[in-house]
């Protein structure tokens, strides 16, 4: 849905920044929004009021109707039951529910902190670790996505747009491949026109505040 200066939700947003995510999920959900896009280096997000809203003072960052939903996992979840004609969130006791809620917890509890490890040279110890390990974490989302179109098999969901996008970012740092089981999902994913028009977006935001000189 197009972007609008009198919707209900304003998305806070930097680009270049995992705040690609929750546009994308705007988008998919056809939902209205107001984009307050600013560039990370301006310290926006540091601000007091902003810190109001979200003390971590990290995006993406959503106001829907005066109520902050901060952390992609929440706005995910929050989306999807406000907007349950979407069809991107199955509800309580519709096939799919466990694992649609597993997948989008999966995606900050697990993938990231796995990311760290490999990129960090942290010793793995499943037993020690949360997140387990970066080699379990990759074997169980390959399982997940090698043998049918979406995470809950035919069924596109919002949990596609977390995990993708976290294997997006994973392939852009060159923590996994670039080819496989795993780049053709993100390949079927990113295919569709709800990630063509917010990729649209961020590449014009980008644009707006380019990246800082060294």
């Amino acid at each position: 849905m197009p972007e609008s200066n009198d919707a209900a939700i304003t998305l806070y947003f930097a680009p270049r920044t995992r705040a690609i995510t929750a546009l994308w999920l705007l988008e998919e959900m056809n939902v209205a929004y107001r984009l307050e896009s600013f560039d990370l280096h301006s310290g926006r997000h540091k601000h007091a009021d902003y810190l109001a809203l979200n003390p971590m003072g990290k995006v993406p960052l959503i106001v829907d109707d005066g109520t902050a939903v901060a952390e992609i996992g929440a706005i995910t979840l929050w989306l999807g039951e406000r907007h349950p004609r979407s069809g991107l969130a199955p509800g309580v006791g519709e096939p799919g529910r466990a694992d649609y809620l597993r997948w989008i917890f999966f995606a900050s509890g697990v993938m990231e902190p796995a990311y760290a490890e490999r990129f960090l040279k942290i010793e793995p110890r499943p037993s020690n670790y949360a997140w387990g390990s970066f080699d379990q974490m990759l074997a169980v989302v390959t399982a997940g996505v090698e043998k049918r179109p979406f995470l809950l098999g035919e069924r596109f969901s919002a949990a596609d747009v977390l995990i993708a996008s976290a294997l997006r970012f994973g392939m852009m740092f060159g923590i996994l491949a670039k080819e496989g089981p795993l780049a053709e999902y993100v390949g079927r994913v990113t295919s569709r026109d709800g990630y063509k028009r917010a990729d649209a977006i961020a590449q014009r935001e980008g644009e707006r505040f380019p990246p800082k000189k060294s």
